[in-house]
């Protein structure tokens, strides 16, 4: 991997400084992030057609009335769409759009965690009962299986996710969504195996808070999103329903009493509180945001060199999962790429970016119901069009590929298909 020089300097000052910035004694620490320049140009029109098709594609397999995505091909160009409308037959999507983020978030809140580990506050083998000893059910469970989702909590998630979508705006506490959790059966052993939770990241939400006594609110915009100048991110309080604007109305289809989709009543969940995921899901941003977020994760800008080996070291997401395919700091390694795919009611998106050739894509459907997992493909196709990507004037194209095509991604995708016309 490159050696990211700007980020090693930020670093070494992020270790000296931290513990006064996290007691609020001085401001935060700009991060730099050390990338690859971008070509100015646009991305060329036959990559682009290819996008616009994909993207049109995605939104009608996802029944979702809008979307909003970018890519950046460092040695190509960039390409930026809003495509459809914010309501079925309503007002066109704007590329500004705020939207829920849902568990992009994660790492996110790791990012929190790690700059307590640099700041030698706390340890990633630090026990979480330590930290919450009010907590039934976390003895044994350190804050880095909590961040890698290998500590075997149960998902309360998948449990209450109707509920979730029936009641957007039933205000939940942090320690009732980790009750729920820890009352489920265990995934595994702590730390034998990857498992999805979003139990792991509310309870280390509130160990942060704990360990800082400051809220989640605070700690993600001093140690994210105000080192990284991300102006339209933010972390709403549980009351705060309404999304900042210009936002992106989220939609979600519900299920008949015989279990199939109501695929012509779509509800509006655009007014929600985020207390149903906390800091596993809370967080709002733009595309543009996202994709300088999802930058400086892919190149470790808010960690420690050695923080940010720790954090990387990946396990399988599944006993049959390809090599290429693990989980580390709350996100994901896919091949080259690095990011996460997020789900909350109304919005589904995904970020992936590569540190070595700079490939970013960003991703968000205003449909929530195909899944976060259908986010992550549609980025994944996104990415295989764009490497294919025509180098610029003076440009090379990178040397590096993708474990996955165009084609494999367009199967996928149309196996997880909703709401679909009767053939």
């Amino acid at each position: 991997m490159r050696t990211h020089t700007v980020r090693h300097v930020a670093a070494l000052v992020l270790a000296t400084s931290l513990i006064a910035g996290l007691a609020a004694c001085s401001g935060p620490v700009k991060a730099s992030v050390d990338f690859p320049e971008q070509a100015s140009g646009d991305l060329p029109a036959a990559t682009t057609e290819q996008l616009d098709a994909a993207l049109a594609n995605g939104m009608a397999l996802s029944a979702a009335p809008g979307a909003i995505a970018g890519v950046w091909a460092p040695w190509s160009g960039h390409w930026t769409s809003a495509a459809g409308t914010v309501a079925p037959g309503g007002a066109p999507m704007a590329p500004d759009m705020h939207f829920r983020i849902g568990d992009n978030t994660k790492p996110m809140t790791c990012d929190v965690l790690f700059s307590l580990v640099d700041a030698d506050r706390m340890s990633l083998d630090d026990q979480v009962s330590e930290h919450v000893p009010g907590v039934v059910g976390v003895d044994g469970l350190t804050l880095g299986q909590l961040c890698q989702s290998t500590s075997g909590l149960g998902d309360y998630a998948s449990q209450l996710k109707q509920y979730f979508a029936t009641n957007p705006q039933r205000l939940w506490t942090p320690m009732e969504l980790v009750s729920h959790g820890v009352s489920f059966p265990t995934t595994g052993a702590p730390g034998a195996k990857y498992a999805s939770s979003n139990t792991n990241y509310v309870l280390l939400g509130l160990v942060l808070e704990a360990a800082t006594h400051s809220s989640m609110a605070t700690l993600l915009n001093d140690q994210v999103f105000e080192r990284l100048g991300l102006e339209n991110t933010s972390f709403p309080g549980p009351q705060d329903v309404a999304l900042p604007a210009p936002f992106a109305p989220g939609w979600e289809i519900p299920r008949q009493p015989d279990g199939t989709l109501a695929c012509d009543a779509p509800t509006d969940e655009s007014k929600l509180s985020n207390s149903m995921v906390f800091s596993a899901g809370g967080v709002v941003s733009t595309i543009d945001d996202l994709k300088q977020y999802v930058q400086a994760l892919a190149a470790g800008a808010l960690h420690t060199d050695a923080t940010d080996e720790e954090a990387w070291k990946t396990v399988p997401i599944a006993d049959d999962a390809p090599a290429w395919q693990g989980y580390g700091p709350g996100a994901l390694q896919m091949g080259p790429m690095r990011g996460q795919a997020g789900y909350i009611p109304g919005h589904l998106s995904a970020m992936l970016a590569d540190p070595e050739s700079g490939l970013t894509v960003v991703v968000m459907l205003n449909n929530s119901t195909a899944g976060k997992e259908f986010a992550q493909l549609l980025a994944m196709k996104l990415a295989a069009i764009a490497l294919k990507s025509a180098p610029a004037d003076g440009r090379e194209r990178p040397a590096t590929g993708l474990p996955w095509s165009e084609e494999q991604m367009s199967e996928q995708l149309t196996a997880r298909g909703i709401c679909q016309p009767a053939a």
